[in-house]
Parts: structure tokens; C-alpha cells; sequence
């Protein structure tokens, strides 16, 4: 083999190792960081594991304020007033995108029922965010919507059957507001169901979608049926 050659070797050597070392730092180490960065806990419910971010929409912490007064007392909990606050606070999470960085910042996990939430992350990911523009260096253009209120319009009790159990739980139906209307969905029905004492989101059928029309998600099921 000629000195030629091998110096030809050792040189496309190099830069393949180069190439292949900054696609695994940008991939693993800059993207990793990203994703674990997304916010700072300014306020926690600890005996729920409930947290309010530093980056959360003013509303948001409103209703966190609400529902820590809720909860004060374990002993004497509300459930109705827990059941309408989780909901409310689950739609102002999910549907004020202009707050999340990008389609890896999930809103919602603390309210999902915590068998879903694998499948939850799931949606959320593929169709929900799919299209949010990345926002880790705070020069996004994208206009996306932010909830300036929201309002419960109706609350019923029910039973839901979740697995073999059926759950205690309640029906309840929200309208919002966004600070532009941007074609969002502005009404939906949350259900809700109490387990082991804490309240969980077990479906969101949202209407007039505006990704699909009639769009009904059972988190319990990972079922559309439009």
C-alpha cells in the first residue's frame, strides 16, 4: 500500500469520525439537554405531586392557587371542586401551546391517569404537537395559542369503568377563551375519576376540533371515534 494512499485513508478516516461524532453529540448530548431544561417548579402540592412551573401562563397559576386550597385538607376534599380544577388546569396545559418549547415538552402528565401516560406522551407527540416549531432559544415566529380564561359550564357524576373497577367520577364541560382566535377548540367535556383518594383525566372530547372535527380521545382506550 502506497504512503499515498494511506494518507488518503487516514484522512476520510478522520472526517468520518468527525461527521459521525457530531451527529451523535447534536443527537444524545445538545438534544438531551433540551429536553430536561424545559422549566423551573416555583410551587409543588406535595402530597400530590402536583407542580406549577415558573414558565406556566398567569392563568394557570391561578388555578393552582385554587386548587391548593382545595386540597389543604385531605380529610375534607372536595371532589367536585378538585374534578372541575384538574380539568380546567388539564385544558389551559394542553391547549397553551405558545408556553411549551417544543413537541418533547408534554403537558399534562400530572392529571393523566397514570397507566395512560405512556400513550398519552404518544399522542401528544405525533398529532397534537407534531408541528410546534422549537422554541429553546426563545426566537420562535410561530403564532400558537394562549387561554386568557376559561369557564366550567356544567358538572355531572358518573361511573367509569376503568380496567375491571368502575371508578367514581364526573362529566365536566369547559369553554375558553384564547387572546386570539386562532381556530383552536374552544369547548370540550373532561371526564374525570377518583382513585386512591386523587382525581385523574381519563377522557377529553373536545368539540369542533381543530385538527378533526368531532374528535373524541379515550385516554383509557387510546381509541378515536369520530
Amino acid at each position: 500500500m502506497g504512503r499515498g494512499y494511506k494518507t488518503g485513508f487516514i484522512v476520510i478516516l478522520v472526517l468520518i469520525l468527525c461527521i459521525l461524532g457530531t451527529y451523535l453529540c447534536s443527537k444524545y448530548v445538545f438534544i438531551g439537554k433540551k429536553k430536561t431544561t424545559f422549566s423551573v417548579v416555583v410551587d409543588k402540592i406535595k402530597d400530590y405531586n402536583y407542580t406549577l412551573d415558573e414558565r406556566d401562563p398567569k392563568l394557570m397559576k391561578e388555578k393552582f392557587k385554587e386548587l391548593k386550597k382545595v386540597l389543604k385538607n385531605k380529610s375534607e376534599v372536595d371532589y367536585k371542586s378538585y374534578s372541575e380544577l384538574i380539568a380546567q388546569l388539564y385544558i389551559i396545559d394542553l391547549y397553551d401551546i405558545n408556553s411549551k418549547v417544543n413537541k418533547y415538552d408534554i403537558p399534562c402528565l400530572e392529571y393523566i391517569e397514570k397507566k395512560e401516560v405512556d400513550k398519552f406522551k404518544k399522542m401528544i407527540k405525533e398529532d397534537f404537537y407534531s408541528k410546534l416549531e422549537d422554541n429553546s432559544d426563545k426566537d420562535r415566529k410561530q403564532e400558537l395559542p394562549s387561554i386568557k380564561s376559561i369557564n366550567v359550564i356544567s358538572n355531572e357524576e358518573t361511573k367509569f369503568k376503568l380496567g375491571e373497577e368502575e371508578k367514581d367520577g364526573y362529566i365536566i364541560t369547559l369553554e375558553w377563551e384564547y387572546d386570539k382566535d386562532l381556530g383552536f377548540d374552544k369547548k370540550s367535556e373532561v371526564t374525570t375519576i377518583i382513585d386512591n383518594s386523587r382525581v385523574y383525566v381519563v377522557k377529553h372530547s373536545p368539540i369542533l376540533d381543530w385538527f378533526l372535527s368531532n374528535f373524541d380521545y379515550n385516554i383509557t382506550r387510546g381509541e378515536n371515534n369520530g
